[in-house]
Protein backbone atom coordinates (compact mmCIF):
# COMPACT_ATOMS: atom_id res chain seq x y z
CA UNK A 1 0.00 0.00 0.00
CA UNK A 2 1.14 3.55 -0.64
CA UNK A 3 1.39 5.85 2.37
CA UNK A 4 1.63 9.62 2.54
CA UNK A 5 1.91 11.72 5.68
CA UNK A 6 1.12 15.30 6.49
CA UNK A 7 1.37 17.00 9.87
CA UNK A 8 -0.79 20.07 10.58
CA UNK A 9 -1.79 22.09 13.60
CA UNK A 10 1.09 20.80 15.72
CA UNK A 11 2.14 24.20 17.00
CA UNK A 12 2.33 25.04 20.68
CA UNK A 13 -0.85 25.56 22.64
CA UNK A 14 -1.67 29.04 24.01
CA UNK A 15 0.08 29.98 27.26
CA UNK A 16 -3.10 29.62 29.33
CA UNK A 17 -4.27 26.36 27.74
CA UNK A 18 -5.66 23.64 30.02
CA UNK A 19 -5.34 19.91 29.43
CA UNK A 20 -7.86 17.15 30.11
CA UNK A 21 -6.43 16.20 33.51
CA UNK A 22 -6.30 19.80 34.74
CA UNK A 23 -9.83 20.37 33.47
CA UNK A 24 -11.11 17.27 35.30
CA UNK A 25 -9.53 18.47 38.56
CA UNK A 26 -10.98 21.96 38.11
CA UNK A 27 -14.45 20.59 37.33
CA UNK A 28 -14.41 18.28 40.36
CA UNK A 29 -13.14 21.07 42.62
CA UNK A 30 -15.78 23.49 41.32
CA UNK A 31 -18.61 21.04 41.99
CA UNK A 32 -17.26 20.27 45.46
CA UNK A 33 -16.96 23.98 46.29
CA UNK A 34 -20.53 24.58 45.09
CA UNK A 35 -21.82 21.82 47.38
CA UNK A 36 -19.84 23.20 50.33
CA UNK A 37 -21.23 26.68 49.73
CA UNK A 38 -24.77 25.27 49.38
CA UNK A 39 -24.40 23.44 52.70
CA UNK A 40 -23.00 26.43 54.59
CA UNK A 41 -25.40 29.00 53.12
CA UNK A 42 -28.53 26.85 53.55
CA UNK A 43 -27.51 25.92 57.10
CA UNK A 44 -26.82 29.51 58.11
CA UNK A 45 -30.02 30.82 56.52
CA UNK A 46 -32.17 28.12 58.14
CA UNK A 47 -30.58 28.61 61.58
CA UNK A 48 -30.92 32.39 61.35
CA UNK A 49 -34.60 32.09 60.46
CA UNK A 50 -35.35 29.48 63.11
CA UNK A 51 -33.09 30.50 66.00
CA UNK A 52 -31.70 33.96 65.26
CA UNK A 53 -28.02 32.99 64.82
CA UNK A 54 -25.99 31.32 62.03
CA UNK A 55 -25.52 28.09 63.96
CA UNK A 56 -22.61 25.59 63.84
CA UNK A 57 -20.74 26.53 60.66
CA UNK A 58 -18.22 23.72 61.23
CA UNK A 59 -21.08 21.18 61.12
CA UNK A 60 -22.36 22.61 57.84
CA UNK A 61 -18.82 22.44 56.48
CA UNK A 62 -18.36 18.80 57.53
CA UNK A 63 -21.73 17.70 56.14
CA UNK A 64 -21.09 19.61 52.92
CA UNK A 65 -17.67 17.99 52.49
CA UNK A 66 -19.12 14.53 53.06
CA UNK A 67 -21.94 15.17 50.60
CA UNK A 68 -19.44 16.47 48.03
CA UNK A 69 -17.44 13.26 48.44
CA UNK A 70 -20.51 11.04 47.97
CA UNK A 71 -21.61 13.11 44.96
CA UNK A 72 -18.30 13.27 43.09
CA UNK A 73 -17.16 9.67 43.63
CA UNK A 74 -19.58 8.04 41.12
CA UNK A 75 -18.54 10.51 38.42
CA UNK A 76 -14.85 10.09 39.28
CA UNK A 77 -14.98 6.28 39.25
CA UNK A 78 -16.56 6.35 35.77
CA UNK A 79 -14.08 8.98 34.49
CA UNK A 80 -16.94 11.39 33.84
CA UNK A 81 -14.99 14.56 34.50
CA UNK A 82 -13.28 14.44 31.11
CA UNK A 83 -13.82 17.18 28.56
CA UNK A 84 -15.64 14.73 26.27
CA UNK A 85 -18.19 13.90 28.98
CA UNK A 86 -19.36 17.51 29.07
CA UNK A 87 -19.21 18.02 25.30
CA UNK A 88 -21.11 14.81 24.52
CA UNK A 89 -23.89 15.44 27.05
CA UNK A 90 -23.13 12.57 29.46
CA UNK A 91 -23.56 14.98 32.39
CA UNK A 92 -27.26 15.37 31.69
CA UNK A 93 -29.61 16.96 34.26
CA UNK A 94 -31.35 13.62 34.73
CA UNK A 95 -28.07 11.91 35.67
CA UNK A 96 -27.13 14.76 38.02
CA UNK A 97 -30.51 14.37 39.74
CA UNK A 98 -29.95 10.62 40.24
CA UNK A 99 -26.43 11.05 41.64
CA UNK A 100 -27.56 13.87 43.95
CA UNK A 101 -30.25 11.61 45.41
CA UNK A 102 -27.69 8.82 45.77
CA UNK A 103 -25.42 11.23 47.67
CA UNK A 104 -28.19 12.11 50.11
CA UNK A 105 -29.11 8.45 50.64
CA UNK A 106 -25.44 7.72 51.33
CA UNK A 107 -25.35 10.63 53.77
CA UNK A 108 -28.40 9.25 55.61
CA UNK A 109 -26.84 5.77 55.76
CA UNK A 110 -23.58 7.23 57.07
CA UNK A 111 -25.45 9.13 59.79
CA UNK A 112 -27.34 5.97 60.78
CA UNK A 113 -24.23 3.79 60.96
CA UNK A 114 -22.21 6.36 62.91
CA UNK A 115 -25.17 7.32 65.14
CA UNK A 116 -24.69 10.98 64.24
CA UNK A 117 -28.14 11.71 62.86
CA UNK A 118 -28.70 14.01 65.85
CA UNK A 119 -26.60 16.70 64.18
CA UNK A 120 -28.94 16.70 61.16
CA UNK A 121 -31.72 19.27 61.34
CA UNK A 122 -34.54 17.99 59.12
CA UNK A 123 -35.51 21.50 58.07
CA UNK A 124 -31.95 22.35 57.15
CA UNK A 125 -31.44 19.06 55.26
CA UNK A 126 -34.55 19.67 53.16
CA UNK A 127 -33.32 23.19 52.35
CA UNK A 128 -29.79 21.88 51.65
CA UNK A 129 -31.20 19.20 49.33
CA UNK A 130 -33.05 21.78 47.22
CA UNK A 131 -30.32 24.46 47.24
CA UNK A 132 -27.61 21.89 46.54
CA UNK A 133 -29.51 20.32 43.64
CA UNK A 134 -29.99 23.71 42.00
CA UNK A 135 -26.31 24.49 42.66
CA UNK A 136 -24.88 21.35 41.03
CA UNK A 137 -27.17 21.69 38.00
CA UNK A 138 -26.20 25.36 37.62
CA UNK A 139 -22.49 24.64 38.11
CA UNK A 140 -22.50 21.91 35.46
CA UNK A 141 -24.24 24.26 33.02
CA UNK A 142 -21.63 26.91 33.86
CA UNK A 143 -18.74 24.48 33.33
CA UNK A 144 -20.22 23.39 30.01
CA UNK A 145 -20.59 27.00 28.82
CA UNK A 146 -17.07 27.95 29.96
CA UNK A 147 -15.62 24.84 28.31
CA UNK A 148 -17.16 25.66 24.93
CA UNK A 149 -15.94 29.25 25.24
CA UNK A 150 -12.43 28.08 26.16
CA UNK A 151 -12.32 25.72 23.16
CA UNK A 152 -13.41 28.53 20.84
CA UNK A 153 -10.67 30.81 22.27
CA UNK A 154 -8.00 28.12 22.06
CA UNK A 155 -7.50 27.76 25.81
CA UNK A 156 -8.02 23.98 25.85
CA UNK A 157 -5.18 21.64 24.91
CA UNK A 158 -6.75 19.56 22.16
CA UNK A 159 -6.47 15.80 21.74
CA UNK A 160 -4.04 15.06 18.94
CA UNK A 161 -5.52 12.67 16.41
CA UNK A 162 -4.12 10.92 13.35
CA UNK A 163 -6.44 9.79 10.54
CA UNK A 164 -5.54 6.89 8.23
CA UNK A 165 -7.55 6.11 5.12
CA UNK A 166 -8.42 7.10 1.57
CA UNK A 167 -7.89 10.78 0.75
CA UNK A 168 -11.56 11.71 0.29
CA UNK A 169 -12.65 9.85 3.46
CA UNK A 170 -9.87 11.47 5.51
CA UNK A 171 -10.82 14.94 4.24
CA UNK A 172 -14.51 14.42 5.02
CA UNK A 173 -13.81 13.00 8.49
CA UNK A 174 -11.40 15.79 9.30
CA UNK A 175 -14.04 18.37 8.44
CA UNK A 176 -16.61 16.60 10.63
CA UNK A 177 -14.23 16.43 13.59
CA UNK A 178 -12.91 19.97 13.46
CA UNK A 179 -16.21 21.58 12.51
CA UNK A 180 -18.15 20.27 15.50
CA UNK A 181 -16.77 22.47 18.29
CA UNK A 182 -14.84 19.56 19.83
CA UNK A 183 -11.50 19.52 21.63
CA UNK A 184 -10.03 17.23 18.96
CA UNK A 185 -7.52 18.33 16.33
CA UNK A 186 -6.27 16.26 13.43
CA UNK A 187 -2.50 16.84 13.46
CA UNK A 188 -1.44 14.02 11.12
CA UNK A 189 -2.97 12.09 8.25
CA UNK A 190 -1.96 8.94 6.44
CA UNK A 191 -3.39 8.65 2.93
CA UNK A 192 -3.79 5.06 1.76
CA UNK A 193 -4.16 4.11 -1.86
CA UNK A 194 -6.16 1.11 -3.03
CA UNK A 195 -4.16 -2.09 -2.48
CA UNK A 196 -2.44 -3.30 -5.63
CA UNK A 197 -1.65 -6.95 -6.29
CA UNK A 198 2.11 -7.51 -6.25
CA UNK A 199 3.54 -8.76 -9.54
CA UNK A 200 5.96 -11.66 -9.33
CA UNK A 201 7.05 -11.84 -5.69
CA UNK A 202 4.08 -11.84 -3.19
CA UNK A 203 6.45 -11.22 -0.28
CA UNK A 204 7.46 -7.88 -1.80
CA UNK A 205 3.97 -6.47 -1.19
CA UNK A 206 4.01 -7.65 2.41
CA UNK A 207 7.46 -6.10 2.99
CA UNK A 208 6.25 -2.80 1.54
CA UNK A 209 3.21 -2.87 3.81
CA UNK A 210 5.42 -3.53 6.84
CA UNK A 211 7.59 -0.59 5.86
CA UNK A 212 4.55 1.66 5.54
CA UNK A 213 3.36 0.62 9.00
CA UNK A 214 6.76 1.51 10.44
CA UNK A 215 6.41 4.93 8.82
CA UNK A 216 2.96 5.33 10.37
CA UNK A 217 4.31 4.48 13.81
CA UNK A 218 7.28 6.82 13.42
CA UNK A 219 5.04 9.68 12.27
CA UNK A 220 2.63 9.11 15.19
CA UNK A 221 5.51 9.27 17.67
CA UNK A 222 6.97 12.38 16.08
CA UNK A 223 3.60 14.20 16.13
CA UNK A 224 2.83 13.10 19.74
CA UNK A 225 -0.41 11.47 18.64
CA UNK A 226 -2.94 10.44 21.32
CA UNK A 227 -5.50 8.68 19.11
CA UNK A 228 -5.33 7.00 15.71
CA UNK A 229 -8.50 6.48 13.66
CA UNK A 230 -8.42 3.89 10.86
CA UNK A 231 -10.94 4.89 8.17
CA UNK A 232 -11.26 1.74 6.10
CA UNK A 233 -14.35 -0.10 4.92
CA UNK A 234 -15.06 -3.18 7.02
CA UNK A 235 -14.88 -5.30 3.88
CA UNK A 236 -11.10 -4.81 4.07
CA UNK A 237 -10.93 -6.71 7.35
CA UNK A 238 -7.50 -8.28 6.75
CA UNK A 239 -6.03 -4.87 5.90
CA UNK A 240 -7.58 -3.29 8.99
CA UNK A 241 -6.27 -6.13 11.16
CA UNK A 242 -2.74 -5.67 9.80
CA UNK A 243 -2.78 -1.91 10.44
CA UNK A 244 -4.25 -2.27 13.94
CA UNK A 245 -1.66 -4.90 14.85
CA UNK A 246 1.07 -2.51 13.78
CA UNK A 247 -0.42 0.36 15.83
CA UNK A 248 -0.52 -1.64 19.07
CA UNK A 249 3.14 -0.77 19.72
CA UNK A 250 2.02 2.84 20.32
CA UNK A 251 0.69 4.12 23.68
CA UNK A 252 -2.37 5.58 21.93
CA UNK A 253 -6.05 4.89 21.52
CA UNK A 254 -6.66 2.89 18.33
CA UNK A 255 -10.09 3.35 16.75
CA UNK A 256 -11.76 1.85 13.67
CA UNK A 257 -14.40 3.82 11.78
CA UNK A 258 -17.86 2.72 12.88
CA UNK A 259 -19.29 2.90 9.38
CA UNK A 260 -22.75 4.05 8.33
CA UNK A 261 -24.59 1.15 9.98
CA UNK A 262 -22.86 1.08 13.38
CA UNK A 263 -22.67 4.88 13.55
CA UNK A 264 -26.49 5.07 13.79
CA UNK A 265 -26.47 3.52 17.25
CA UNK A 266 -25.82 5.35 20.51
CA UNK A 267 -23.80 2.81 22.47
CA UNK A 268 -22.47 -0.16 20.48
CA UNK A 269 -20.22 -2.44 22.53
CA UNK A 270 -18.40 -5.74 22.36
CA UNK A 271 -20.27 -8.79 23.68
CA UNK A 272 -19.12 -12.42 23.94
CA UNK A 273 -21.32 -15.48 23.54
CA UNK A 274 -19.04 -18.27 24.68
CA UNK A 275 -16.13 -18.23 22.26
CA UNK A 276 -17.89 -15.93 19.78
CA UNK A 277 -17.24 -12.18 19.90
CA UNK A 278 -19.90 -9.83 18.55
CA UNK A 279 -20.51 -6.11 18.30
CA UNK A 280 -23.81 -5.39 20.05
CA UNK A 281 -25.65 -2.53 18.35
CA UNK A 282 -28.71 -2.60 20.58
CA UNK A 283 -29.91 -4.46 23.64
CA UNK A 284 -33.31 -4.88 25.21
CA UNK A 285 -34.71 -1.34 25.63
CA UNK A 286 -35.44 -2.02 29.30
CA UNK A 287 -33.55 -4.71 31.22
CA UNK A 288 -35.44 -7.24 33.40
CA UNK A 289 -34.96 -5.48 36.75
CA UNK A 290 -35.79 -2.12 35.17
CA UNK A 291 -38.94 -3.62 33.64
CA UNK A 292 -39.93 -5.02 37.04
CA UNK A 293 -39.39 -1.62 38.68
CA UNK A 294 -41.38 0.16 35.97
CA UNK A 295 -44.22 -2.35 36.23
CA UNK A 296 -44.42 -2.05 40.03
CA UNK A 297 -44.41 1.74 39.67
CA UNK A 298 -47.27 1.54 37.13
CA UNK A 299 -49.39 -0.78 39.26
CA UNK A 300 -49.04 1.29 42.45
CA UNK A 301 -49.76 4.67 40.83
CA UNK A 302 -52.53 3.39 38.54
CA UNK A 303 -54.30 1.65 41.45
CA UNK A 304 -54.13 4.72 43.67
CA UNK A 305 -55.26 6.99 40.81
CA UNK A 306 -58.27 4.79 39.97
CA UNK A 307 -59.43 4.81 43.59
CA UNK A 308 -58.98 8.56 44.02
CA UNK A 309 -60.50 9.43 40.64
CA UNK A 310 -63.54 7.11 40.82
CA UNK A 311 -65.92 9.99 41.81
CA UNK A 312 -64.60 12.00 38.84
CA UNK A 313 -65.13 9.00 36.54
CA UNK A 314 -68.77 8.77 37.65
CA UNK A 315 -69.31 12.50 37.04
CA UNK A 316 -67.72 12.40 33.60
CA UNK A 317 -69.75 9.34 32.63
CA UNK A 318 -72.96 11.15 33.57
CA UNK A 319 -71.98 14.28 31.58
CA UNK A 320 -71.15 12.20 28.50
CA UNK A 321 -74.52 10.39 28.62
CA UNK A 322 -76.41 13.67 29.08
CA UNK A 323 -74.52 15.40 26.24
CA UNK A 324 -74.93 12.90 23.41
CA UNK A 325 -76.17 9.43 22.57
CA UNK A 326 -73.74 6.54 22.62
CA UNK A 327 -71.56 4.61 25.07
CA UNK A 328 -69.53 6.28 27.83
CA UNK A 329 -66.31 4.59 26.76
CA UNK A 330 -64.62 4.42 23.38
CA UNK A 331 -62.74 1.19 22.59
CA UNK A 332 -60.35 1.01 19.66
CA UNK A 333 -57.67 -1.42 18.49
CA UNK A 334 -54.14 -0.25 19.19
CA UNK A 335 -50.75 -1.93 18.99
CA UNK A 336 -48.81 -2.46 22.18
CA UNK A 337 -45.47 -3.95 23.18
CA UNK A 338 -43.90 -5.99 20.35
CA UNK A 339 -46.90 -5.08 18.13
CA UNK A 340 -49.44 -7.16 20.11
CA UNK A 341 -52.90 -5.65 19.65
CA UNK A 342 -55.19 -4.60 22.49
CA UNK A 343 -58.28 -2.44 22.89
CA UNK A 344 -57.67 0.95 24.45
CA UNK A 345 -60.07 2.55 26.97
CA UNK A 346 -61.02 6.21 26.50
CA UNK A 347 -63.94 8.41 27.46
CA UNK A 348 -66.01 8.91 24.31
CA UNK A 349 -65.51 12.42 22.96
CA UNK A 350 -66.96 12.03 19.46
CA UNK A 351 -70.18 10.99 17.76
CA UNK A 352 -68.35 8.31 15.74
CA UNK A 353 -66.57 5.13 16.89
CA UNK A 354 -64.17 4.41 14.01
CA UNK A 355 -62.01 1.29 14.26
CA UNK A 356 -61.56 -0.05 10.75
CA UNK A 357 -58.88 -0.07 8.07
CA UNK A 358 -59.30 3.70 7.66
CA UNK A 359 -59.51 6.01 10.67
CA UNK A 360 -59.86 9.74 10.08
CA UNK A 361 -57.80 11.77 12.54
CA UNK A 362 -59.43 14.47 14.63
CA UNK A 363 -58.81 17.97 13.31
CA UNK A 364 -59.29 21.40 14.84
CA UNK A 365 -63.01 22.35 15.13
CA UNK A 366 -63.94 18.79 14.08
CA UNK A 367 -67.76 18.52 13.87
CA UNK A 368 -67.58 14.95 15.22
CA UNK A 369 -66.33 16.12 18.64
CA UNK A 370 -69.11 16.60 21.19
CA UNK A 371 -69.43 19.60 23.52
CA UNK A 372 -68.33 17.64 26.58
CA UNK A 373 -65.75 15.81 24.47
CA UNK A 374 -64.19 19.12 23.45
CA UNK A 375 -63.16 20.10 26.96
CA UNK A 376 -62.38 16.51 27.95
CA UNK A 377 -59.77 16.48 25.18
CA UNK A 378 -58.40 19.91 26.07
CA UNK A 379 -57.87 18.85 29.71
CA UNK A 380 -56.53 15.38 28.75
CA UNK A 381 -59.33 13.82 30.83
CA UNK A 382 -60.43 11.52 28.00
CA UNK A 383 -57.23 9.48 28.50
CA UNK A 384 -57.86 8.64 32.19
CA UNK A 385 -59.65 5.29 31.58
CA UNK A 386 -56.36 4.00 30.17
CA UNK A 387 -55.38 3.43 33.79
CA UNK A 388 -57.35 0.20 33.26
CA UNK A 389 -55.02 -0.72 30.38
CA UNK A 390 -52.07 -0.02 32.67
CA UNK A 391 -53.37 -2.37 35.36
CA UNK A 392 -54.00 -5.05 32.70
CA UNK A 393 -50.35 -4.75 31.64
CA UNK A 394 -51.23 -3.55 28.13
CA UNK A 395 -49.89 -0.03 28.66
CA UNK A 396 -47.59 1.91 30.96
CA UNK A 397 -48.15 5.29 32.57
CA UNK A 398 -45.34 6.71 30.41
CA UNK A 399 -44.30 5.57 26.95
CA UNK A 400 -44.83 6.30 23.25
CA UNK A 401 -48.51 7.06 22.61
CA UNK A 402 -50.30 4.23 20.75
CA UNK A 403 -51.95 5.15 17.46
CA UNK A 404 -54.85 3.48 15.70
CA UNK A 405 -53.76 0.29 13.93
CA UNK A 406 -54.69 1.85 10.57
CA UNK A 407 -52.24 4.70 11.22
CA UNK A 408 -49.51 2.26 12.30
CA UNK A 409 -49.88 0.37 9.04
CA UNK A 410 -49.69 3.64 7.08
CA UNK A 411 -46.52 4.99 8.74
CA UNK A 412 -44.47 1.85 9.47
CA UNK A 413 -43.50 1.54 5.79
CA UNK A 414 -42.75 5.25 5.40
CA UNK A 415 -40.70 6.07 8.52
CA UNK A 416 -37.72 3.79 9.21
CA UNK A 417 -37.79 3.96 13.03
CA UNK A 418 -41.58 3.98 13.40
CA UNK A 419 -41.90 0.27 14.38
CA UNK A 420 -39.25 0.78 17.12
CA UNK A 421 -41.78 2.84 19.08
CA UNK A 422 -43.38 -0.42 20.20
CA UNK A 423 -40.22 -1.96 21.61
CA UNK A 424 -41.63 -0.77 24.95
CA UNK A 425 -45.20 -0.60 26.24
CA UNK A 426 -47.17 2.41 24.97
CA UNK A 427 -48.05 5.05 27.54
CA UNK A 428 -50.90 7.29 28.65
CA UNK A 429 -48.44 10.16 28.28
CA UNK A 430 -45.02 10.38 26.69
CA UNK A 431 -41.94 12.47 25.99
CA UNK A 432 -43.34 13.68 22.66
CA UNK A 433 -46.65 14.73 24.22
CA UNK A 434 -45.11 16.90 26.96
CA UNK A 435 -43.12 18.66 24.21
CA UNK A 436 -46.41 19.70 22.58
CA UNK A 437 -46.31 17.03 19.86
CA UNK A 438 -49.85 15.74 20.14
CA UNK A 439 -53.09 15.92 18.21
CA UNK A 440 -53.39 15.11 14.53
CA UNK A 441 -50.27 14.29 12.52
CA UNK A 442 -51.32 15.91 9.27
CA UNK A 443 -47.95 15.46 7.55
CA UNK A 444 -45.33 12.74 7.47
CA UNK A 445 -42.79 15.22 8.87
CA UNK A 446 -45.01 15.83 11.93
CA UNK A 447 -45.08 12.10 12.64
CA UNK A 448 -41.34 11.83 12.03
CA UNK A 449 -40.69 14.46 14.72
CA UNK A 450 -42.91 12.58 17.15
CA UNK A 451 -41.05 9.34 16.41
CA UNK A 452 -37.72 11.04 17.13
CA UNK A 453 -38.91 11.99 20.61
CA UNK A 454 -40.28 8.49 21.19
CA UNK A 455 -36.96 6.88 20.22
CA UNK A 456 -35.12 9.33 22.49
CA UNK A 457 -37.35 8.22 25.37
CA UNK A 458 -36.70 4.53 24.68
CA UNK A 459 -32.92 5.01 24.48
CA UNK A 460 -32.75 7.14 27.63
CA UNK A 461 -35.40 5.55 29.85
CA UNK A 462 -35.16 5.84 33.62
CA UNK A 463 -37.66 5.97 36.46
CA UNK A 464 -36.58 9.56 37.08
CA UNK A 465 -37.45 10.43 33.47
CA UNK A 466 -40.90 8.84 33.93
CA UNK A 467 -41.51 10.96 37.05
CA UNK A 468 -40.35 14.06 35.18
CA UNK A 469 -42.73 13.36 32.26
CA UNK A 470 -45.66 12.72 34.62
CA UNK A 471 -44.97 16.05 36.35
CA UNK A 472 -44.81 17.88 33.00
CA UNK A 473 -48.04 16.19 31.88
CA UNK A 474 -49.88 17.87 34.73
CA UNK A 475 -47.96 21.15 35.06
CA UNK A 476 -46.52 22.10 31.67
CA UNK A 477 -48.64 24.22 29.29
CA UNK A 478 -46.99 22.45 26.35
CA UNK A 479 -48.61 19.16 27.42
CA UNK A 480 -52.01 20.71 26.62
CA UNK A 481 -50.96 22.18 23.27
CA UNK A 482 -52.78 20.95 20.15
CA UNK A 483 -55.41 19.22 22.30
CA UNK A 484 -58.45 19.04 20.02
Amino acid sequence: MTFKTSVKGSGEAPRLAVGNTAFAILALATESLAILMASISSGAIYHLAAYGDPGPIETYLAIGALTALFYTLPFAFRDEYDIEDFLEGRRATRRIFVIWNYAFLSLALFGFLTKTTGVFSRGWMILFYMVGLVAVIAVDAFIDAMLKSAIARGHIICRRVMLIGAEDVVARTREQIEGGGSNVRVVATGILSDPEPSAGDPSAGEEAAEGDLRDIVAMARMAHIEDVVVLLDWSQSSRIERIVEGLLVLPVGVHVDAGSIIGRFVDPRVTRFGGTTTLSLTGAPIRPMQALTKRAFDIVLASVALVLLSPLFALLALLIKLDSTGPVFFRQRRRGYNHHEFRIWKFRTMTTLEDGDRVKQVTRADARVTRVGNWLRKLNLDELPQLINVLLGEMSLVGPRPHAVAHDIHYETRILDYPRRLNVKPGITGWAQVQGLRGATETEEAMRRRVEYDIHYIENWSLVLDLYILALTVLSPRAYRNAY
